[in-house]
């Protein structure tokens, strides 16, 4: 078992994901495997990298090819979960389709619940495992 939460960052904004990154990075129990700044790149990443978790915006070049990305993985063996971060407030976008471990929406300026709920989502993981 690893204490280390395994993520990728995914967003097209690449500021948003670097002060993320610097902001989990200062946690022991966060290794973030890689960032993401389009679809591609989360696909590959997920597919080679293998992480438990992967933090997400839904909409990108306004489209929800985020979310379509979720789609993709959601009920497939060894999918990671998926914590949503996205300015849309329609969670219902989420609800209607899939099921996610998270969602946040933005903007934020408590980056901490960034970390609660990555620290949830690996205690949710290791208590499914336990079953």
């Amino acid at each position: 078992m690893n204490p280390k939460v395994k993520i990728i960052i995914a967003d097209d904004n690449k500021e948003f994901c670097n002060f993320l990154a610097r902001y989990l990075g200062k946690y022991n129990n966060i290794e973030i495997l890689g960032i993401a700044n389009n679809d591609e790149e989360e696909i590959y990443m997920i597919e080679n990298l293998k992480p438990e978790v992967v933090i997400t915006d839904l909409l990108r070049n306004n489209r929800y090819t985020g979310l379509d990305i979720i789609k993709k993985y959601y009920g497939t063996k060894n999918s990671p979960e998926f914590l949503v971060i996205s300015a849309d407030r329609e969670q219902d976008v989420i609800r209607n389709e899939v099921k996610v471990a998270g969602y946040i929406e933005k903007p934020f300026t408590n980056y901490n619940i960034m970390y609660e709920s990555l620290i949830k989502i690996k205690k949710e993981l290791e208590d499914k495992r336990n079953i």
